[in-house]
């Protein structure tokens, strides 16, 4: 009797610590893969309500871009080409002094080129904007100053004096012009120095010399001064 029982302890026990060995490794694997799963699904899901939540917007994808080719630092016409190129745009604006003066549709071509004005006289901002057919997306291009100057440049000859007699083979040729204006003396280039004074010496051959004295400006605005002087040998 008392072997019986003991027999039946023993078998409890056993059918106890089995039952443990069960419990602890499904408690190891609900922290190991359960917790993970668990995890990653709640992230699924948080993904999928965002995806339903925020509505697509194709322009958030969408590479466009404008670019304006070189345009004159200066010019003596009131009005200008603008050309360029386009990306993903349809439509183009063109803007002077930050008023919309044009628009063209881009209806096959990738690149424009359109004529505008009147520029003012002095400094003018030029740039252009690029839109898609529905204006939902739009880019500006780089904005560029263009100086409008139609005058010519002031041109005053000091030295020598037109019609004048010389028995020197070389003279000093002097005068006065424009900041930014470049001068020419027989066509060979002469320094113009802050206050817009110029002088070189010009070799003269004996009899009648045209002297011919040129300026010109940045926007290629043009004067010309000959000067006559005679050289006699003593």
């Amino acid at each position: 009797m008392i072997a019986y029982s003991r027999h039946q302890n023993n078998k409890q026990n056993r059918s106890v610590w089995f039952a443990l060995f069960i419990l602890a490794a499904v408690i190891i694997l609900i922290f190991t893969v359960g917790i993970n799963l668990l995890l990653n699904t709640s992230h699924f899901i948080a993904r999928l309500g965002q995806k339903e939540s925020e509505p697509v917007n194709r322009n958030d994808r969408l590479i466009a871009d404008i670019d304006i080719d070189s345009l004159p630092v200066a010019t003596n016409r009131s009005r200008i080409i603008i050309g360029g190129s386009v990306i993903n745009f349809e439509l183009v604006e063109f803007y002077l002094n930050g008023d919309l003066v044009k628009e063209t549709p881009l209806l096959v071509s990738d690149s424009f080129s359109e004529e505008i004005g009147d520029l003012n006289g002095g400094e003018n901002e030029v740039f252009v904007i690029g839109k898609t057919k529905d204006a939902t997306d739009e880019k500006k291009s780089k904005v560029y100053t263009v100086i409008y100057k139609s005058d010519k440049p002031k041109l005053e000859i000091l030295e020598p004096e037109d019609g004048s007699k010389t028995n020197s083979q070389e003279i000093k040729v002097a005068g006065t012009t424009d900041k930014e204006t470049y001068i020419r003396i027989n066509n060979l280039p002469v320094v113009v120095d802050a206050q817009g004074f110029f002088q070189t010496l010009v070799k003269l051959k004996e009899g009648e010399n045209k002297i011919e004295v040129s300026a010109q400006d940045i926007a290629e605005n043009l004067e010309t001064k000959i000067l006559t002087v005679t050289y006699e040998k003593e």
